[in-house]
């Protein structure tokens, strides 16, 4: 089973983001690469579905590949059901990857893949 758990918005002001979205209902929490700090995220706490506000930095880090994500370019993050289903689809899908399977510090295994129009989308399991 395929589960959407994330829309990644890469957005250029990541506080005027925030502040724009919280005017509309949602909450968020802070994200940061580093597990403290100030902000370089944030993820929605009350919409079902995660939405998360990146910085451009903050994207650039976890999405190393090129071209780095830029400001109004979203993702959609897929959960697979297993670390072997993401690594075989990653294989099987060959030339449309950006970033290779690896073990994330947040806990997930994650790798980003481009659709047919060039959209990139997450896929995460908990990490090996």
């Amino acid at each position: 089973m395929t589960a959407v758990v994330q829309v990644n918005l890469v957005v250029a002001d990541l506080e005027r983001s925030r502040e724009f979205y919280e005017r509309l209902g949602i909450t968020f929490r802070p994200r940061n690469r580093r597990g403290a700090g100030s902000a370089e995220a944030w993820v929605s706490s009350n919409t079902g579905i995660a939405v998360g506000l990146h910085s451009t930095e903050f994207a650039s880090w976890w999405d190393e590949s090129a071209p780095q994500p830029s400001a109004g370019g979203p993702q959609l993050d897929l959960e697979l059901d297993s670390a072997d289903t993401l690594d075989a689809t990653v294989e099987e899908l060959g030339t449309s990857v950006v970033k290779r399977p690896a073990d994330m510090p947040w806990g997930q295994r994650f790798a980003i893949v481009l659709d047919p129009d060039g959209h990139r989308i997450g896929l995460k399991t908990p990490a090996r």
